[in-house]
């Protein structure tokens, strides 16, 4: 038994095994239509925040990191509006994360599906809304339909692959790199370039919209999630 554990320690270990580096391929499950989708919705939550950006004067409905800074500067500055506005966009994408994870949880089997509506529902609501001329309206419910479609890819409780958290996803494709300067993975990496890049030129594409159509640009933000719905029906989920 001695003999035999010492013969396994003395096994090389491949790089980075037993760390985080060890386990950044969430994506690679997905097939590569599969993956589209996860861009083509990640394109649509950009175009989302680049209206919300431009809408709300500098603030974000998905990016939750920045909108907390911005809430302690305004607030240390003084400006007691703004320090609201940023609070109540975190509070609302929270809201939008604890309703679409309680609605997955009461319909496990269409989890994915309810949630997509759940998010095609707010950014209906939001484009409705936003001829009223109240920003930070439609800035919440944009917010919490972010939130919902931040719980599409989970599994077990955890938010497998962010959508619209491209931080964490340009961790993950650093690690990704890392893998493949070593040899051990470098099928990975690009996939996660591909998010980041979905999202990037969907904000281009939204802040464009929102130039030549104002608020209205969120109706086409609502007809792609939509699509995506639809095609959520019939692309395969993971490699086959």
């Amino acid at each position: 038994m001695d003999e035999e554990a010492r013969r396994c320690n003395a096994r090389p270990r491949a790089p980075f095994s037993g760390t985080s580096f060890s386990r950044v391929g969430a994506v690679r499950t997905l097939s590569r239509s599969r993956l589209a989708w996860a861009a083509t919705v990640s394109a649509t939550a950009g175009f989302i925040d680049a209206i919300g950006f431009v809408l709300l004067g500098g603030y974000f409905v998905s990016f939750m990191s920045g909108n907390s800074t911005r809430s302690g500067v305004e607030l240390v500055s003084g400006h007691v509006g703004t320090w609201l506005l940023a609070l109540l966009l975190v509070a609302s994408f929270t809201a939008g994360v604890v309703l679409a994870s309680l609605l997955g949880h009461r319909l496990p089997s269409a989890r994915l599906r309810v949630v997509l509506l759940f998010s095609v529902i707010l950014t209906a609501i939001a484009a409705a809304v936003a001829p009223l001329d109240v920003p930070p309206l439609s800035g919440a419910v944009l917010a919490a339909a972010m939130g919902a479609l931040n719980t599409v890819f989970t599994q077990d409780g955890e938010v497998r692959i962010p959508l619209t958290y491209m931080t964490g996803t340009l961790v993950k494709l650093g690690q990704g790199i890392a893998l493949a300067l070593t040899g051990s993975d470098r099928g990975t990496w690009p996939r996660y370039l591909a998010l980041w890049a979905a999202i990037t030129v969907g904000a281009i594409l939204g802040a464009a919209t929102f130039a030549l159509l104002g608020a209205m640009a969120l109706w086409l933000a609502t007809a792609a999630l939509i699509v995506c719905t639809v095609l959520d029906v019939v692309l395969p989920r993971r490699r086959g």
